[in-house]
């Protein structure tokens, strides 16, 4: 509007020059302003640039799905749930983040049992092992990624063998330093426990695998590591009659319980003794697992 002004007052300038010497004096004036006029920029309202509210206004448009989250950062926003299978058996685990990405709380379970069916100290043993434990172990994730470094206790352990020694009537059976013939009507019966550990000992493993990874809901899982079970404890027993045939000879005809016979408690010790040497190595157990899992929530 400003230059269609100009323009009307310029030509009404030019009409009225031969007239008026100051009119004709104030044309080149009026060219000048006009001239100020196309050459100067595009003004603004500094009061606009001022008001925030006008600039959030003006500016364009943030393209859809910029601000759409990228997952839950928060301590229990999720839960992870997995099954696994190795040296302890068939089990499962159940983890959630502490400090998501760094520091998760996980607790498992895992069951196996093994049956025996040989010797120890040369008697013959029929046998049950059983891993049956459960744990709780915080993960931690040092480089933000699947490798992960954990520590924890096996808070339920009842790792240990259980197993029974059965002599055949009128069979002999080496006890100890000692022989002994087991009574025909009323055969000996043994019996040897061995406990891996106190209900709770400490765990110590390495792996790959977060069940609660951000951006993850299915996960592979591996571990390996130790569980340290500090020294075995033993123990063998004995039930039944028997005669000893150091006294007896080969002619077996006084059977007394095995526990009354001189000698045999000294023989059941040596041999417990025996077994307990046997064991004392065994002071920790190899963990190693493989599994799947599945996140439920972010």
């Amino acid at each position: 509007m400003k230059l269609l002004g100009s323009l009307s007052a310029l030509a009404i300038l030019a009409l009225l020059a031969p007239c008026s010497g100051v009119a004709s004096a104030q044309v080149p004036a009026a060219v000048s302003s006009l001239h100020a006029e196309l050459s100067s920029p595009a003004s603004f309202s500094s009061s606009a640039a001022a008001d925030p509210s006008a600039a959030a206004a003006a500016a364009p448009a943030a393209p859809h799905g910029a601000m759409v989250s990228q997952g839950s950062t928060k301590p229990f926003s999720s839960v992870g749930i997995g099954v696994k299978i190795g040296l302890g058996g068939v089990g499962f685990d159940v983890a959630t983040p502490l400090i998501p990405g760094r520091l998760n709380v996980r607790g498992g379970a895992g069951f196996f049992s093994y049956t025996y069916n040989g010797t120890i100290d040369n008697e013959p043993v029929a046998a049950n092992l059983k891993l049956d434990n459960a744990e709780v172990m915080v993960d931690w994730f040092p480089f933000k990624g699947s490798f992960r470094l954990s520590a924890g206790t096996t808070v339920y352990n009842t790792t240990g063998l259980n197993g029974t020694v059965t002599v055949a009537p009128g069979s002999k059976i080496t006890v100890g330093n000692d022989s002994y013939t087991s009574d025909p009507t009323n055969p000996l019966m043994g019996t040897v426990n061995a406990g891996f550990g106190g209900k709770a000992v400490p765990r110590f493993t390495l792996g790959w695998g977060n069940m609660v990874a951000k951006n993850h809901h299915i996960r592979f899982e591996t571990e390996f590591g130790v569980e340290i079970i500090g020294t075995p404890t033993v123990a063998w027993t004995y039930s039944g009659e028997a005669c000893d045939n150091t006294t007896s000879g080969s002619n077996c005809a006084n059977y007394a319980t095995f526990s009354s016979i001189p000698g045999a408690s000294a023989d059941i010790a040596n041999q417990t003794a025996s077994l307990q040497s046997d064991v004392n190595s065994v002071k920790v157990f190899p963990i190693l697992s493989f599994g799947l899992s599945y996140k439920i929530g972010h």
